[in-house]
C-alpha cells in the first residue's frame, strides 16, 4: 500500500477514536445556551423531529452559562415569556451523553414564582445526575446585549464558586494523563528498524486504539484500495 494511502487510513482510524471521545448536552427549546467555556457554544439542531439542540464539548472540566426561557399564551395573540437569571454552572464529564433538565410550570404566575430559585440538572443516558457547581453571572444595569463569554471570562478571572480555572482544567488533565499511562501498550513483536515508514508506525498506533467497529471500516478500506 502506498505511503499516502496508509496516512490517510491512519487518519481515519485517528480521527474516529477521538470523534468517539466528546461530551454532548441535549439542550431543551426553551433553554439559550449563551456561553460554552466562555466561548461561542457549538451546537446542532439538525433534524425535522428535533426539539432543542445538542451541544458539543470537550472532555473533562466544561463550564456553561444559559438561560431558562419558558413561554405562556396569556390569549390568542398574546405571548409571554418569563426568564430565568443568567446561570454559569461548572461540571466534569467524559465520553457521555447528558440531557439539561429544567421543569415544567403550570403558568406564567408559577413561572415567575420560581424561576429565580431555578432547580435544574444534568443527568446521563442512565439518568443518573451529574455534580454541577453553580452560580448567577450577574450583571448591574441594562441587560440588553450583554457579552456572556466576556462576562463567562471575567467570572473566571475573580474566581467566582463556579469559575474555570487553569487549577481545575489541569488538574482533569492529569488524572486523564495517568490513566491513559496505566493502559497497557501492545508492541510489535519486532521494533520497527531505523528509517522504516513513519506512515506504518502511526497505523499501528491508531489501529490499537480503535474499537472493533471502527477497525472493521478500517479493514473495508485497506480492501478496496
Amino acid at each position: 500500500m502506498k505511503a499516502s494511502n496508509l496516512i490517510a487510513a491512519a487518519l481515519l482510524v485517528g480521527c474516529s477514536s477521538l470523534a468517539m471521545a466528546d461530551v454532548t448536552i441535549k439542550i431543551p427549546d426553551n433553554v439559550d445556551l449563551l456561553s460554552v467555556n466562555a466561548g461561542d457554544p457549538t451546537t446542532d439542531s439538525s433534524g425535522f423531529f428535533s426539539s432543542g439542540a445538542t451541544a458539543t464539548l470537550p472532555d473533562g472540566v466544561n463550564q456553561i452559562v444559559f438561560k431558562y426561557e419558558p413561554f405562556f399564551d396569556v390569549n390568542r395573540d398574546e405571548r409571554k415569556v418569563i426568564s430565568s437569571k443568567a446561570i454559569i454552572a461548572r461540571f466534569e464529564a467524559t465520553d457521555a451523553e447528558l440531557t439539561l433538565n429544567v421543569p415544567k410550570y403550570r403558568d406564567a404566575r408559577q413561572a415567575q414564582k420560581n424561576i429565580d430559585n431555578l432547580e435544574w440538572s444534568l443527568t446521563d443516558k442512565n439518568g443518573q445526575v451529574v455534580p454541577v457547581v453553580e452560580d448567577k453571572l450577574i450583571k448591574d444595569g441594562m441587560q440588553i446585549g450583554r457579552d456572556y463569554n466576556r462576562e463567562a471570562d471575567d467570572y473566571n478571572r475573580k474566581g467566582g464558586v463556579a469559575a474555570l480555572t487553569v487549577a481545575t482544567t489541569a488538574a482533569v488533565a492529569t488524572t486523564a494523563a495517568a490513566t491513559t499511562a496505566a493502559q497497557p501498550t501492545t508492541l510489535p513483536a519486532t521494533a520497527p528498524a531505523a528509517g522504516d515508514n513513519t506512515a506504518e508506525e502511526m497505523l499501528i498506533f491508531w489501529y490499537n486504539k480503535a474499537d472493533a467497529e471502527t477497525k472493521a471500516r478500517f479493514k473495508e478500506y485497506v480492501s478496496k484500495n
